[in-house]
């Protein structure tokens, strides 16, 4: 789907007239182009979406962290979230911090990492995201277009269902995550 047909199936789950550019002269259109990247990018940060997975080998900057830290790492440019760091053997999730643009932790460079990434280009999204992201509009549009609380009501309950939906068809794409070490697994000996 393009931006325009979500947009699209947003302002129809409105009861609205659809529109053929997101730069029309209407509100509906004005109102849809104000919001859809950061509704998009907030629906694709909130969760490990499958399609927006990156990987990436990232050099030490060459400034280091004043304290607290030995090394810091730029984030890449289109970085929504961390999902995990993977360094040589061990995998991490809670031994760094992110502080502004950058990564800051005690690991050696490369620093290589699994991140959400910001996808613009809505064809690669798979049809349950496409879904989610039409009533998620469509529920933050229904503010200003129609100023309905019964139909925002009904938008939100369609957006959980869609967005449950998604994350069950999404899950069946991810690999299983591996334990971290110390866990409960080791302490009973690799069970």
């Amino acid at each position: 789907m393009t931006d325009i047909q979500i947009v699209n199936k947003a302002l129809l789950k409105l009861g609205q007239e659809t529109i053929n550019n997101l730069t029309d002269q209407n509100e509906r259109a004005k109102t849809a182009n104000e919001i859809f990247a950061s509704v998009r990018d907030t629906l694709l940060c909130s969760y490990r979406w499958a399609f927006a997975m990156k990987r990436a080998s990232i050099s030490a900057d060459t400034t280091a962290p004043a304290f607290g830290w030995t090394t810091r790492y730029a984030l890449p440019q289109d970085f929504l979230r961390l999902s995990e760091i993977c360094n040589a053997d061990y995998r991490e999730t809670d031994n760094y911090e992110i502080e502004g643009e950058y990564i800051l932790c005690n690991y050696e460079t490369p620093l290589k990492i699994k991140y959400v990434s910001r996808i613009t280009t809505s064809s690669i999204f798979p049809p349950y995201f496409c879904e989610a992201l039409a009533c998620k509009l469509a529920f933050e549009l229904c503010e200003r277009l129609k100023q309905d609380q019964a139909r925002k009501q009904t938008l939100m309950q369609e957006y959980a269902l869609a967005i449950s939906e998604a994350k069950k068809c999404n899950a069946i794409q991810l690999a299983t995550m591996q334990m971290p070490r110390g866990s409960l697994i080791d302490v009973r000996g690799g069970f």
